[in-house]
C-alpha cells in the first residue's frame, strides 16, 4: 500500500492560480490587470510571485508581445482542467427532476406505515417519477442515525418516541388506538371492554425490531392507574396481530386504521381503549446531512401530503 503525502499549501497563495491563468491566457500586463480588477503594479507584482513559485519566466518578451515558455504552455492546459473541476465543485447543484430521476431512496417503517403509505406513494410516483426506485425496510431504531449518517437510509417513518436528537423530525399525524378482539369472545358478549377486563386478558403486542415503542407508551398509562397487564405474544407485524386475536382469546391495541382495514376481512370486533391513552404521534425523520438535498426535499414533501391526507 502506497501512503502520499498531502502536499503543505500554507506558503502557497492559491489565489496566484487565479492570476497565472489570466495572464497566460491574456499574454498582457495591462489586460490582465483590468480583468482582474487590480492595478497594473498589482499584476506586475502577482506575475514576480509566481515567476518564483514555479522557478520559470513564465511570460518572456517576444516579437509581437509577450510569449509562453514552454513551462508556461504547460501550466495554462493543467489550469484549464483545475479551474473546470473547481468551477464544477462549486456549482449549485443540479435541481432535482422527479420525472426523470433514477435514484433510489430507503425508507424504514412498521408494516402499519407500508399499509397506509406504499399504494398511495407508489401510485403517486408512477405518474410523477416513473423511473424513480423505493426500497422499504423493516424498523430497525437502534441504528437510525448510523444508517442516515452513512446514507443507507433516507427517511423513517412512524411512532419514534426515542429516536436521536440530532435527526429532523416533522409531525404528520396523530393516530389514536384501539383494542380488537375476535368477535364472540366468551369474555367481551355484551359488547363492552372494562379496564378491569383489559387487563384480565391476555395480549399481543407488536414490537418492533430491537424497539419497545408501542408496548410501553400502554404499559406506563396502566401503571399510572397502578394496573399490570399480560403479554402473552410479542409479534413485530401489525397485521399478523390481527390473524391471531381472530383465531384466539388473545386482545390487542393496535391503530385505528389497522383495526378498521382487518374488520373488514376478519371476524374481529373493534372496542375503544378503557384507559387514558393519548394517540401518538406519527412522524418523519431525516438527517441534517440530507436537508437541503433538492430529491430528498421532494420525497420528503410527497411523503407529508399522502400521509396527512
Amino acid at each position: 500500500m502506497v501512503v502520499i503525502d498531502a502536499m503543505d499549501f500554507r506558503g502557497v497563495d492559491l489565489n496566484l492560480l487565479v492570476s497565472l491563468r489570466v495572464l497566460l491566457a491574456e499574454r498582457h500586463v495591462t489586460r490582465s490587470a483590468e480583468r482582474l480588477g487590480i492595478t497594473q503594479p498589482a499584476t506586475s507584482a502577482s506575475l514576480a510571485r509566481l515567476r518564483t513559485l514555479f522557478h520559470d519566466q513564465l511570460l518572456v518578451r517576444g516579437p509581437k508581445g509577450l510569449v509562453l515558455t514552454p513551462r508556461a504552455e504547460q501550466l495554462l492546459e493543467q489550469l484549464t482542467q483545475v479551474m473546470a473541476v473547481i468551477e464544477q465543485m462549486i456549482a449549485p447543484p443540479a435541481e432535482f427532476v422527479a420525472e426523470t430521476s433514477q435514484r433510489i431512496f430507503t425508507l424504514i417503517g412498521t408494516d402499519f406505515v407500508e399499509f397506509i403509505l406504499l399504494p398511495s406513494l407508489m401510485a403517486a410516483l408512477a405518474n410523477e417519477a416513473p423511473n424513480l426506485q423505493v426500497l422499504f425496510r423493516t424498523p430497525d431504531p437502534k441504528n437510525i442515525e448510523g444508517l442516515m449518517a452513512s446514507g443507507e437510509l433516507d427517511l423513517a417513518v412512524g411512532y419514534l418516541p426515542e429516536a436521536p436528537e440530532d435527526l429532523i423530525k416533522r409531525t404528520v399525524f396523530r393516530e389514536p388506538f384501539v383494542c380488537v378482539a375476535r368477535r364472540g369472545h366468551p369474555l367481551l358478549r355484551d359488547g363492552t371492554l372494562p379496564l378491569d377486563r383489559y387487563v384480565e386478558l391476555q395480549h399481543v403486542q407488536v414490537l418492533p425490531r430491537d424497539g419497545a415503542m408501542y408496548a410501553v407508551a400502554i404499559d406506563t398509562a396502566l401503571v399510572a392507574l397502578g394496573l399490570v397487564r399480560k403479554v402473552a405474544l410479542w409479534e413485530p407485524s401489525f397485521l399478523a396481530v390481527a390473524s391471531v386475536v381472530a383465531e384466539t382469546d388473545l386482545i390487542s391495541t393496535v391503530p385505528t386504521r389497522v383495526a378498521t382495514h382487518v374488520a373488514q376481512g376478519l371476524p374481529i370486533a373493534i372496542y375503544d381503549l378503557p384507559l387514558p391513552l393519548p394517540g401518538p404521534d406519527f412522524a418523519i425523520y431525516w438527517h441534517p446531512r440530507s436537508q437541503d438535498d433538492s430529491g430528498h426535499k421532494w420525497l420528503r414533501e410527497r411523503v407529508t401530503t399522502l400521509l396527512r391526507a
